[in-house]
């Protein structure tokens, strides 16, 4: 259960990627109308962080921060953890763990192209867990007992 790799998660995602002198309304709008919770902060076209929902909550607001005048170049969380496309849910689980994080940049060949959530890693073990049931449901099912 898993043992499913981070590529399957993310299959189709559409990394959101804004500029650090994005003011944090606008990533908070963007973040909203594509109903993500992090952005992959980028300057000088080399990525640099990432800003979450979280240091939203902790940094801006908490922090009496004007929204229309903090960059999130600011407020990003530099450096975050990564995993490899091949890694498992098992260890994206794992790494959130150690890191104290709820997201993961998910980095090949030293370039993020998607950010994992913890919210992926749950979905994937609620449907894999309904997908085991459901087979053990149909070998049972008329077995003589």
């Amino acid at each position: 259960m898993l043992d499913r790799t981070i590529a399957g998660l993310i299959e189709g995602q559409d990394l959101l990627r804004l500029p650090g002198d994005t003011k944090v309304r606008e990533a908070a709008r963007q973040m909203s109308a594509r109903h993500v919770g992090a952005i992959l902060v980028h300057d000088a076209d080399k990525d640099c962080g990432v800003f979450t929902e979280r240091d939203m909550l902790d940094r801006v607001v908490a922090g009496g921060l004007p929204p229309d005048e903090t960059a999130l170049r600011e407020v990003m969380t530099p450096d975050p953890a990564f995993v490899g496309p091949e890694d498992t849910v098992r260890a994206a689980i794992f790494a959130m763990k150690r890191q104290r994080s709820r997201h993961l940049m998910v980095k090949d060949r030293g370039k993020v192209f998607a950010i994992v959530s913890v919210r992926d890693l749950l979905r994937s073990v609620v449907e894999e867990s309904t997908e085991n049931q459901q087979v053990l449901d149909d070998l049972w099912e008329g077995f003589p007992v």
